[in-house]
């Protein structure tokens, strides 16, 4: 209510004395007296019709405020606004009888009730239409702005949607892979061309998987592993003989399926989170078998000493990207100093 025209000061000011000689002259219509125009402008019957107006306007407006309160989110049910129509009409009948009938019997002084009953009822009816016409104004404030509040959420919830689906894109594109494989090609060029074709070739493999299936809900597992080898040889190129990969249980997995990136995504975490070193290297192995069919993706953990926000944000949306295909959550564990992310494998059902 708080934010209804309604309940502003101005309108509550201004907006019923408006009204009120708009009744006036509907009155002097209704009895055929718009030639006491000509006679004078300030009448006590004026100043009767502006009280009505504010005072209809004020009580039906503390009914509107105490049935909001009482049914709040139900308003909108066909039920709740009868009743306020309703209400509202007797609210303004009764105040309005009563305010003609003070007038008439102790301003007027009229002594006997069948002097002024017609114009009473004339007036009672004009102002207790007027109250469902108040009530009218109101409710279609009040739905136009839960119709705006609505669109607004919709537009909010797309915007924060597009800004989802930017992040995990670029979470996706990961340019910090793309910035060490540029340095690391511009020295393999100054001493190994072959070396460097090779690897131009690689990194067009994994950023082609990347884009190419980013639209995609599930790949194939086959193609993850693929696109996870492809990634470890560019790694080779930085890191000689410190990155390894060992691949089991590599059979039967055209039935298997993974959210696209997955393995890449994890291996990238790995290997930039984990300090390597000639003296240090890392091993990866990834089982494709592993217990309750989870993919077990395993390494000698060595983590650098800076916790990088940027992995552990990547790892919170594998976990949620999951979370819709499957019950069975990602896990991260580290057991015997090493490091186990256990991702669960999609079948065919999981898919569909």
């Amino acid at each position: 209510m708080k934010k209804n025209l309604l309940n502003q000061p101005l309108f509550r000011a201004l907006v019923p004395s408006v009204y009120g000689l708009m009744m006036y002259f509907l009155i002097l219509l209704i009895n055929n007296s718009l030639g006491q125009l000509s006679e004078t402008v300030l009448t006590d019957e004026l100043l009767l019709c502006i009280v009505l107006a504010y005072t209809v306007a004020e009580s039906v407006r503390l009914l509107i405020v105490l049935f909001e309160r009482r049914v709040q989110e139900d308003l909108r049910k066909t039920i709740n606004i009868v009743y306020l129509f309703l209400g509202s009409l007797i609210i303004g009948s009764v105040v309005t009888c009563l305010i003609v009938y003070g007038y008439y019997r102790y301003i007027e002084e009229s002594e006997y009730f069948s002097t002024f009953s017609s114009i009473l009822y004339k007036i009672t009816t004009i102002y207790g239409i007027n109250a469902m016409f108040y009530t009218l104004f109101f409710l279609s404030i009040h739905l136009l702005s839960i119709k705006n509040e609505s669109e607004l959420k919709k537009e909010d919830l797309k915007r924060q949607n597009l800004e989802h689906q930017l992040e995990i894109f670029n979470n996706e594109i990961n340019p910090d892979l793309l910035f060490q494989s540029l340095e690391t090609l511009i020295s393999l060029v100054h001493h190994n061309l072959n070396s460097a074709e090779d690897f131009v070739d690689r990194l067009a493999l994994v950023y082609r998987y990347i884009l190419d299936n980013r639209k995609k809900e599930v790949v194939v597992l086959e193609d993850e592993l693929r696109a996870a080898k492809n990634l470890v040889y560019l790694f080779k190129e930085k890191f000689p003989d410190q990155v390894s990969l060992t691949i089991k249980n590599d059979v039967h997995l055209s039935s298997k399926y993974l959210v696209p990136n997955t393995i890449p995504m994890v291996l990238d975490c790995m290997i930039n989170g984990s300090i390597i070193s000639p003296w240090q290297p890392i091993n990866i192995i990834i089982d494709c078998a592993g217990e309750d069919d989870y993919l077990v993706i395993q390494h000698k953990g060595n983590d650098k000493l800076s916790n990088n926000k940027y992995i552990k944000n990547r790892f919170q949306n594998l976990h949620e990207t999951f979370a819709f295909f499957t019950d069975k959550p990602v896990i991260q564990i580290k057991a015997y100093g090493d490091v186990f992310i256990k991702v669960p494998i999609l079948e065919i059902n999981d898919k569909i």
